[in-house]
């Protein structure tokens, strides 16, 4: 690990209603989020709503930092493996 900051979000203004409680425009750990959002969903399902592929959909929040897209960290699973 880097040491550096993780992988951040905010929620943008437009879809606030969708996340009661949540402060769009502040910058949080996604991480911590998504598990917050997950364990919401499941002591409370909201009638019409679905879980997608992705627990923070990237049209309602904004993203930065964290590790670079490609293959996750957790893929490198012998040490003959390539490094990322």
């Amino acid at each position: 690990m880097t040491g550096g900051p993780g992988r951040q979000a905010r929620l943008r203004a437009e879809y606030a209603s969708l996340y009661p409680g949540l402060e769009p425009g502040v910058w949080v750990d996604a991480n911590e989020l998504a598990e917050q959002m997950l364990t919401q969903h499941l002591l409370r399902p909201s009638p019409g709503f679905m879980l997608s592929s992705r627990l923070l959909p990237e049209d309602h929040f904004d993203f930065r930092g964290g590790e670079p897209a490609g293959r996750p960290r957790i893929a490198r699973t012998r040490g003959s493996d390539p490094a990322a």
